[in-house]
């Protein structure tokens, strides 16, 4: 009866170790996205240049550029910074499939043009600071086209992503052109 008597008293202290521990735990597994960030935009931010794309090789196992690389699909990526003022991004999208897609660096996306099946469309889009609409006398800006479309970035820096669709590796070499052919450049004043 005294060992029953012990254990019941026992009972608040191992509620409160197991409360304890639960709340570590739980607190460990928010926090450590937030202090160790380690995903794919930091990655390619490290290692891509600014304001230019780069084409990546295509995927093989094990040898994955980005997370979820698509065997069949051809990318091109840009790293921006818009700090130091707008950034001018063109390309052309052939044919259905192709995408430009403009990602924050936490990896939402805030502009995206996908191609469209009655003809190729070129874009061309001026990627401003946010918060910033008029940004004073531009002498560059001359040389942009009447629809050239203007977008905030919700963030100072991200990336510009180009996928595109391979139909066979007849077609390579006419990918790998119409994506360096694509430009992402600073905007002068």
């Amino acid at each position: 009866m005294s060992f029953i008597l012990r254990w019941l008293r026992r009972w608040p202290v191992f509620f409160a170790a197991l409360a304890a521990a639960g709340i570590v735990h739980i607190c460990t597994v928010f926090a450590v996205p937030l202090v160790y960030r380690s995903d794919a935009v930091l990655r390619l931010q490290r290692t891509l240049p600014l304001h230019s794309f780069v084409i990546l090789p295509p995927a093989k196992p094990r040898a994955q550029v980005i997370p979820y690389q698509l065997p069949d699909t051809r990318y091109a990526i840009c790293r921006f910074d818009v700090r130091d003022g707008p950034i001018v991004v063109k390309a052309v999208l052939p044919e259905p499939g192709w995408t430009l897609t403009a990602y924050a660096p936490g990896g939402e996306s805030f502009y995206s043009m996908p191609a469209s099946e009655q003809r190729r469309i070129a874009v061309s889009i001026l990627v401003l600071p946010g918060g910033e609409r008029f940004l004073g006398p531009m002498y560059d800006a001359r040389s942009l086209e009447i629809e050239t479309s203007q977008v905030i970035a919700p963030a100072r820096t991200g990336l510009i992503v180009i996928q595109a669709p391979m139909k066979g590796r007849t077609y390579a070499a006419e990918v790998e052109q119409a994506l360096a052919q694509a430009s992402c450049r600073k905007l002068t004043f």
